[in-house]
């Protein structure tokens, strides 16, 4: 009945939805098992659920601003939808007591701020909320086939009608059309990892991904074949710098600054550190957070620009004090080993290494270390408490570069979540949830995102799940066997006399540890099956078991920046020893 493109938030949900309507549901996914679930998995878990209407509907028209393609009709939409994702969360067979509600205005100077609520189960940060929709998915088997690797490369469109009949979908190097007989819903995220996307709509010629690695994009070219009109296509959640981890080709974090006020940062950016351009000098206030990548300018808010060939520059003092990122080691130590950091003894040497005019970026650093004596950074206003001189040597660098959250732009829906013509109308039976067409212009609350995935995801799975007297709902097979791609038989573990097996949920989804026990004593622990992050989580795939193993029990400390892939581990042993008792 309805075919759904994405296994991330939006998609998930329009997916429950849509099979709770009714609809059989086959939900397509790019990825690979294990390494589903978009940008909803790896970001902060907090669903935007405000808390009074008409307040928030003065909120969302101040975060427009001058902009004229989000009307008054949208805004009240969004905020309707968004005001029930709460309830939405209890239906799903969440506790409410684990449901955390505080305030989160972005923006907190404009009116209606005071509305911006959060919804977040225990606290969030660890992928409870996408853990809710994945299980939710899994629990309606029999209602919802999942396709893995098997990305949606074309939709099948009737060229006199318009109509959307189906998807022609990859799997194994073939080709398969597959017929959606009530509608299609696209929730295949934004094209933050196609560098020709973002060279063409967002001017980014050298822009990162923090998370998803599979939004490239493809849902844009499939609403053009089909005469979609885009919008919102230089719409960012970004750019922040960071560094970009040459192990998965993402950011390593979401943005090094010199706050601890959320767990996800370090508090790098209040030591003796600089951002620098290819020409040597400064660009920004380096101790600032951005606001998704918004910086105010002239009591207006724009991205910020990050110049080519970018790098943050520290020196010995910054080094000992605090590490740019939690998965980092202590003292950065195996990063320079690895030459993510360079390090020389004199600023002019530096330069050298990171191709920059060495007579700029020593004038900087004489300038800035001024500025620390006097207690006044007249070029970016940094506060005088986090000025600190780069003063002692040896001094270090590494190359940040911008990267993005998400992006917000394509096809162009209306408040069904139907999807628009070059002429505004809507192209029948194709609908679209979530960040890929995202109703957002420009500046956008935190939350907004995940609150938008929920509310637009039940929407266009309602309305696709819907059916529909425009078309012949006989089958065209022809007697012919449908092809099945679900089947999945997991992985085969044999397990010998004293093994067991346990279970914990990791960031990248189910991970699996198999425990053998010699007598009551922990003999050894061997993670067989895990999808989390290269570069972050799988340091704790490493240290936790054998720290389990040392100290015959785990009540051990889990690994800064890696926590969620620890604590699943520590799960899944626990869950192997009860098996064992």
């Amino acid at each position: 009945d309805v075919i759904v493109a994405g296994f991330g938030g939006a998609g998930a949900t329009a997916a429950i939805t849509a099979a709770d309507a009714g609809a059989k549901v086959l939900l397509l996914e790019k990825a690979p098992k294990g390494e589903e679930g978009g940008n909803t998995k790896v970001s902060g878990q907090g669903v935007l659920s405000p808390n009074n209407r008409e307040r928030a509907i003065t909120y969302y028209k101040n975060l427009r601003g001058n902009f004229g393609n989000q009307s008054d009709a949208v805004i009240t939409a969004m905020v309707d939808g968004m005001m029930q994702n709460r309830e939405w969360m209890v239906s799903l067979g969440m506790e409410r007591a684990r449901i955390a509600d505080f305030p989160y205005p972005e923006y907190p100077e404009y009116e209606g701020a005071d509305a911006m609520r959060i919804a977040s189960i225990d606290n969030g940060n660890d992928s409870k909320f996408y853990q809710l929709l994945h299980k939710n998915v899994t629990d309606r088997a029999g209602k919802i086939d999942v396709w893995y690797a098997s990305p949606a490369v074309q939709l099948i469109q009737d060229k006199e009608t318009r109509i959307i009949h189906g998807v022609r979908v990859q799997n194994g190097g073939k080709t398969y059309n597959v017929r959606a007989i009530n509608g299609v819903v696209l929730a295949v995220g934004g094209f933050e990892n196609n560098d020709k996307m973002l060279e063409i709509y967002a001017q980014l010629p050298d822009a990162y991904s923090k998370g998803a690695r599979y939004n490239t994009g493809d849902g844009i070219i499939m609403a053009i074949d089909v005469g979609a009109a885009l919008w919102h296509m230089s719409t960012l959640a970004g750019p922040d710098v960071n560094f970009i981890n040459p192990d998965s080709g993402i950011a390593q974090g979401y943005m090094f600054t010199n706050t601890t006020s959320f767990p996800i940062w370090t508090d790098f950016g209040a030591y003796n550190i600089i951002n620098v351009g290819g020409d040597g000098t400064r660009f920004m206030n380096e101790t600032l957070p951005t606001k998704h990548g918004h910086l105010k300018t002239g009591g207006s808010y724009f991205g910020l620009q990050v110049p080519q060939n970018a790098w943050c520059v520290f020196d010995e003092a910054a080094r000992t004090s605090a590490k740019a990122y939690h998965a980092w080691s202590d003292g950065m130590v195996e990063e320079i080993n690895k030459g993510w950091i360079v390090k020389a003894d004199t600023i002019r040497e530096l330069a050298a290494l990171m191709g920059v005019p060495a007579a700029g970026l020593e004038k900087t650093v004489t300038d800035y270390n001024r500025y620390c004596a006097q207690g006044n950074d007249p070029d970016y206003h940094v506060d005088p408490k986090w000025l600190k001189p780069l003063s002692r040597g040896p001094f270090y660098a590494f190359p940040i570069k911008a990267s993005l959250t998400n992006t917000q732009g394509g096809a162009e829906r209306n408040e069904r979540c139907e999807v628009l013509d070059v002429w505004g109308n809507p192209i029948p039976h194709l609908y679209s949830a979530g960040e890929f067409g995202s109703f957002y212009t420009d500046i956008y609350n935190g939350g907004g995102n995940l609150g938008e995935c929920a509310f637009t995801g039940r929407i266009a799975g309602t309305n696709a799940a819907a059916p529909k007297n425009d078309i012949s709902r006989s089958s065209v097979m022809g007697g012919k066997t449908p092809v099945n791609l679900s089947s999945d038989s997991g992985i085969q573990i044999s397990l010998g006399a004293g093994e067991y097996l346990g279970k914990g949920m990791g960031m990248g989804g189910e991970l699996i540890v198999k425990v053998r026990m010699d007598g009551s004593r922990i003999a050894s622990i061997e993670v067989v099956q895990q999808h989390e992050t290269v570069g972050i989580g799988d340091k704790a795939v490493t240290a936790i078991p054998a720290a389990i193993i040392r100290a015959q029990s785990t009540k051990v400390d889990t690994i800064t920046g890696a926590t969620v892939t620890s604590s699943a581990i520590i799960d899944a042993v626990n869950d192997a020893l009860s098996k064992a008792r």
